[in-house]
């Protein structure tokens, strides 16, 4: 039997409209996929984190957020002398002290494989310098340097380089340091200006380093669809 003409248009349609739905459907399964990375890899995170740490969170040392970000600000103790990169004295000894445990936890971490980077970033307020020199170009400058010495710190450290040789070659793989300038600067509800009503910068808060996890879901969605097929 001879298709029409509108009859082959209408078939042609109808199968654009399945290969479109396939790919939202692909979309949406992502999407779901990376809520449930957030949910499962991010919780144990902080799960872990806020059980070794739980001590200097309570005193307010440092700061845990739900997502596993480690943050260091200079309400207590001074990190870097102003214009400087060179770590103080102060922020050294909380390094020390700091880092191995903070090593030692992601070491025993059962889910290291879904981390995709550690970033040590480093944060300033606006403070223009005084030579007259872009400010925002300046504190990127400023904030690298910092970001860049705590991970020098950090690779340097005892409990780093008598790490297996395979647990450091995933760490070295893992960290990065990062300057944000004031790009991420805080007010004094330590909520990032940009996406606040609240614009005013509060020098202090937003002068602080931060330890930050991001997670993959291209690890977890393999597994995911291994169970699925495992259970046909």
């Amino acid at each position: 039997m001879r298709r029409s003409k509108n009859e082959s248009n209408w078939i042609s349609l109808a199968d654009m409209m399945t290969g479109l739905m396939v790919i939202f459907m692909f979309i949406a399964i992502n999407y779901i996929l990376q809520i449930i990375e957030y949910k499962f890899v991010e919780n144990d995170i902080y799960n872990a984190l806020l059980e070794e740490f739980k001590k200097e969170i309570e005193s307010e040392e440092l700061d845990l957020s739900p997502d596993g970000t480690v943050t260091f600000n200079p309400e207590n103790k001074i990190l870097f002398n102003t214009g400087s990169s060179r770590l103080t004295r102060d922020f050294n000894d909380i390094l020390d002290d700091f880092i191995p445990r903070y090593i030692e936890t992601l070491s025993n971490f059962e889910n290291i494989d879904y981390v995709k980077e550690i970033r040590i970033e480093g944060h300033t307020d606006n403070d223009p310098p005084k030579s007259g020199e872009d400010s925002y170009k300046y504190n990127l400058n400023l904030s690298s340097n910092r970001a860049q010495n705590v991970l020098d710190k950090l690779r340097n450290s005892n409990a780093y380089l008598t790490l297996p040789d395979s647990m450091k070659d995933r760490l070295e793989f893992l960290f990065t340091a990062n300057g944000m300038s004031y790009s991420r600067a805080l007010n004094k509800s330590s909520e990032i200006i940009y996406a606040s009503s609240d614009k005013e910068i509060d020098k202090n808060l937003s002068r602080r380093v931060e330890f930050r996890v991001i997670t993959s879901s291209d690890k977890l969605a393999e597994e995911i669809y291994s169970k699925r097929d495992s259970i046909k």
